[in-house]
């Protein structure tokens, strides 16, 4: 996600708070999560917040030996990514365009559920949680591409010149933020329908076309030659669970389990604490 992507999701969620009006009755009546409001919105600004500070980072950061990018080849790669390194590269950016077209559509896409009346009933929870995955899904992807400087799979490919191996954003393949930011949208929206519908038919079919953006996009990036398929297998893993636990575990009933970060010189994580 971009800075100004997440300066207009922002907006979006301060407009959303603005603009609907709902009567208290009948939002606590057809309230379906436990939110926070104040805690749960600062928190997510201070996640998006690292989220930038630390992407940059990570694109700013050149290779750690330079003087070995000449020699790399695909056979230095593990079999099951290979593909990845051979990929034309005259077909790049029209695959990143794709690719692009795609995280950006899915990052608002869920505010089309405000259609659902029984999303509007709880138009501030919804805002709330939309805004919250995002944030967990930026944050994530920072977390892992900081401290796992793996090179792109292009830096492995012979078609392409060295000149073009030597810049920045070349040392952060793992893990595939667009997988993960369009996974997280597409299970997002099914996992909340299904909340707030329990009787509807059909889940399994619909977490099964849930699927398909996200596998698209990874398949774009793919061919960009941006990221191998564990990248993008990682990616997608982490945007589905973000996208159906995160409403889970803000949901009335239930076990109270709580995720947070935690760091120390040893470790990056995190710890998980449940209140029965």
């Amino acid at each position: 996600m971009t800075k100004p992507q997440f300066l207009c999701l922002f907006f979006l969620l301060l407009l959303t708070t603005t603009t609907f009006a709902v009567s208290k009755d009948k939002e606590e009546k057809q309230k379906v999560y436990t939110i926070r409001y104040g805690k749960d919105i600062a928190l997510s600004t201070i996640q998006f917040g690292a989220f930038i500070y630390g992407n940059q980072l990570g694109r700013d950061r050149l290779p750690k030996h330079p003087e070995q990018i000449p020699n790399l080849t695909p056979n230095d790669v593990w079999w099951f990514d290979r593909g990845a390194a051979k990929q034309d590269p005259t077909q790049a950016d029209k695959y990143l365009t794709l690719s692009d077209q795609f995280m950006n559509g899915a990052m608002y896409l869920p505010l089309l559920m405000y259609i659902d009346p029984k999303v509007r009933d709880i138009w501030l929870d919804y805002a709330v949680l939309f805004y919250k995955v995002h944030s967990i899904s930026a944050l994530g992807y920072v977390a892992a591409a900081l401290p796992v400087p793996r090179m792109r799979p292009s830096m492995y490919n012979p078609a392409i010149a060295t000149e073009n191996k030597l810049g920045g954003n070349n040392t952060n393949s793992f893990f595939s933020g667009h997988a993960s930011v369009v996974a997280t949208s597409s299970f997002f929206m099914v996992k909340v329908y299904f909340d707030l519908h329990p009787d509807a038919k059909n889940k399994a079919l619909w977490y099964g076309l849930a699927a398909i953006p996200p596998i698209v996009t990874g398949y774009c990036r793919y061919k960009a030659g941006k990221h191998f398929p564990t990248d993008i297998l990682t990616g997608l893993a982490f945007g589905t669970i973000n996208g159906i636990l995160t409403p889970e575990l803000h949901k009335k009933e239930g076990k109270r389990l709580k995720i947070f970060p935690a760091a120390s010189s040893q470790a990056l994580g995190f710890y998980a604490q449940i209140t029965l």
